[in-house]
């Protein structure tokens, strides 16, 4: 069966990243990814608008899409930003880790992506309550591939132990999970199949963590389109509109 891959998390230069879009752009290529959405941490739409115009200059035959990850210091900043950059980008994804922050990000239908939410912590982040608001809005929950690659030893061990929780959380509650590298740097992004790797050590079996870098992310990029048209409400697809 011929699968199409996603990385739906990779930065550039323009935020913590060190490699231009071009560069991140060519190496998806040579990874054979067919669609990576440049995700980066910014102040203003002018930023936005730069990395719009590096993406529309590069040549690729791969699906290139535009995001941003909101790092917010509260939930008032959190709103504040999504209603900021929401109409703007292609994928709007939250900085995961400061627990409140993970809730507000799954109880809002117009955030696509909850990066690392166990990031930093001595637990994973999620429970019942948060997954299963994560299951109602759509809200994907990310296992962030770099955050394995660069632990080691215990940490590492945590890490795993972690994601693994939310995955538990994710299967029983019916919540979305994609893998994404979340690379820093061309070095940090993985092809399709070892990004799904990480999915069959937190406990999918083989054809579910591969979905997770294939029809999950798919069915999300697709699904930013409906919140960007406004045909999504809380949650709820308004017809005829």
């Amino acid at each position: 069966m011929f699968r199409k891959y996603y990385d739906l998390h990779v930065a550039t230069k323009y935020s913590y990243g060190v490699d231009s879009v071009e560069n991140v752009v060519k190496y998806a290529e040579k990874l054979g990814l067919d669609t990576i959405v440049v995700l980066d941490r910014m102040d203003s739409l002018d930023v936005l608008g730069e990395i719009k115009k590096d993406v529309k200059a590069v040549k690729s035959d791969i699906n290139v899409l535009v995001g941003v990850e909101i790092k917010a210091e509260n939930q008032g900043d959190l709103n504040r930003q999504i209603n900021r950059f929401r109409d703007n980008v292609d994928i709007l994804a939250v900085w995961g880790g400061d627990f409140e922050i993970n809730r507000s990000a799954v109880e809002n239908p117009r955030v696509d992506i909850l990066t690392h939410p166990e990031l930093k912590r001595k637990d994973s982040g999620m429970d019942q309550v948060m997954m299963k608001l994560a299951a109602e809005n759509n809200v994907a929950v990310e296992l962030n591939f770099r955050e394995y690659l660069h632990s080691y030893r215990k940490i590492r061990s945590y890490v795993l132990s972690h994601m693994r929780r939310n995955v538990m959380l994710a299967r029983k509650y019916g919540a979305h999970v994609i893998v994404a590298s979340g690379a820093e740097s061309v070095w940090d992004m993985r092809a399709g199949r070892e990004l799904a790797s990480l999915a069959y050590m937190c406990g999918f079996d083989r054809e579910r963590a591969v979905k997770t870098v294939s029809e999950v992310p798919a069915f999300i990029v697709k699904r930013t389109a409906e919140v960007k048209n406004h045909t999504l409400k809380n949650g709820v697809k308004v017809i005829g509109v």
